[in-house]
């Protein structure tokens, strides 16, 4: 399927719009163009771009390029041509005898940075929409293991973006033109699980009339990857764990091995090393799969890419059935943001599919979000969000304060202001929270209760 990702071209001087905008024209990109910095800030703020262009800058509008990149998502600079480089980490600096397919390339496989200085591209992360570091964190490790042929654990809730960080590892690496096969170990049944994995010879059982080959056969020379790994049956544990080892296998049915040359990446939601105490999961399978773990943060640990992931889906969206995009007002973002999205990013791109079909204007508003969006912001109304933007300076001890209020109303609510019972909710002294309420003169709201 071809790239449309969008492209945002910049020009401020040297080479014209209709120059770049002629170079990328027939290409699997999405170009749009701004003449000035004024109409760059306004595109930026309202769409998420990939990536920015821009020819021979000043240096006012260089440091005024900076600012605006990294409030808007952190997208790749492509500058081309001559003048100062921004003080922006993702820059690529290309000359102004550039070929269409240097240009294409350098729009299309972002380069981000971080402080360590270890993330280092050209690394396609497509689909890893976001700038958060605990995003970045997560592609710094994938970036130094895609070039090797390491084991990969990835571990993290459902709806995290697993299946999408495999994919990224298979696609930077040297396998990236051999097969990426993908097998969903608690979707298949047991009994067919084996046979699923490994093939099996014509009437190893009933049902087979002709030999057929399994994932780990197709894979040969590239990656497989096996999703849910967790779910996995103790007895075919065992035969996994030679496979992995040995690199070869048997059918089912068969009398001779099968070689391969294979990467594996396994991912689960569950907790291994509780599997592995409660001997539902064998000890020397998870240390093998275990070589290079990756955890994939829940949506609540990266707030600050809700909105980009939002404007990401609605683009997407909107390029597959060509219904207009949808945009979200203030109110319905900050909502949006405090919520704590269990169903992670799965959860959103769902929901911004239902804003699709039944919000009927073109801006989501507070009101559309379901019920249970407003139901939790409405509890939180005089209450300050645990997550604070840290960039702009905070308060600690007046956050934490704060936090603990909102703690202990929320505890205070849930045992109908039951003072005792709270406390043993909070895993305190009734004595140390009545003094706490005291202290922060919170008063039941609701009902009157002597304890």
């Amino acid at each position: 399927m071809a790239d449309t990702r969008m492209i945002k071209v910049l020009i401020t001087g040297g080479l014209d719009s209709s120059l770049l905008m002629g170079m990328l024209s027939n290409c699997d990109l999405k170009i749009e163009a701004a003449p000035d910095m004024t109409v760059s800030a306004e595109k930026l703020a309202h769409f998420n771009y990939d990536a920015v262009v821009a020819s021979n800058l000043s240096q006012g509008d260089a440091s005024a390029l900076s600012t605006l990149l990294k409030r808007h998502g952190e997208p790749s600079l492509v500058l081309v041509g001559k003048g100062p480089t921004p003080d922006y980490a993702a820059t690529i600096r290309l000359d102004e005898g550039v070929t269409v397919h240097d240009l294409v390339t350098a729009c299309r496989f972002p380069v981000h940075d971080i402080d360590d200085g270890r993330f280092q591209g050209p690394f396609d992360r497509r689909g890893l929409v976001g700038g958060s570091e605990a995003l970045r964190r997560v592609l710094v490790i994938a970036e130094k293991v895609a070039a090797t042929d390491s084991t990969v654990l990835i571990t993290g809730e459902s709806g995290t973006g697993k299946e999408l960080i495999a994919r990224a590892i298979h696609r930077n690496s040297h396998r990236c033109n051999a097969p990426l096969v993908v097998i969903n170990c608690g979707a298949i049944p047991r009994e067919l699980l084996e046979s699923e994995l490994f093939g099996h010879e014509k009437g190893a059982f009933t049902g087979a009339h002709r030999a057929r080959p399994g994932r780990f056969e197709l894979a040969d020379g590239g990656t497989i990857f096996l999703d849910e790994i967790g779910d996995m049956s103790p007895d075919l544990q065992v035969k996994l764990l030679r496979a992995i080892q040995e690199k070869c296998f048997e059918r089912v049915g068969a009398t001779h091995s099968t070689h391969v040359d294979i990467r594996i990446i396994s991912a689960t939601n569950k907790d291994l090393t509780l599997a592995v105490a409660q001997n539902q999961f064998r000890e020397d399978l998870y240390y093998r799969l275990n070589v290079i773990p990756i955890i994939m943060p829940p949506l609540r640990e990266r707030r600050s890419d809700i909105s980009l992931l939002a404007d990401h889906f609605t683009d997407k969206l909107a390029r597959r059935t060509g219904m207009d995009e949808k945009r979200f007002s203030q109110e319905a973002m900050a909502i949006m943001t405090a919520y704590d999205w269990p169903g992670n990013v799965r959860e959103l791109e769902n929901l911004v599919e239902r804003f699709s079909v039944l919000v009927d204007g073109s801006v989501v508003e507070a009101e559309d979000l379901p019920p249970h969006f407003l139901a939790a912001d409405s509890q939180d109304d005089d209450l300050p969000s645990l997550y604070l933007d840290v960039r702009h300076g905070v308060n600690f001890h007046e956050s934490m304060e704060q936090h603990q209020k909102k703690l202990i109303l929320q505890a205070l609510n849930e045992a109908n202001w039951v003072k005792a019972k709270a406390a043993e909710l909070l895993n305190m002294k009734r004595t140390t929270l009545v003094e706490k309420i005291k202290k922060m003169k919170l008063e039941d709201g609701s009902v009157t209760t002597t304890v």
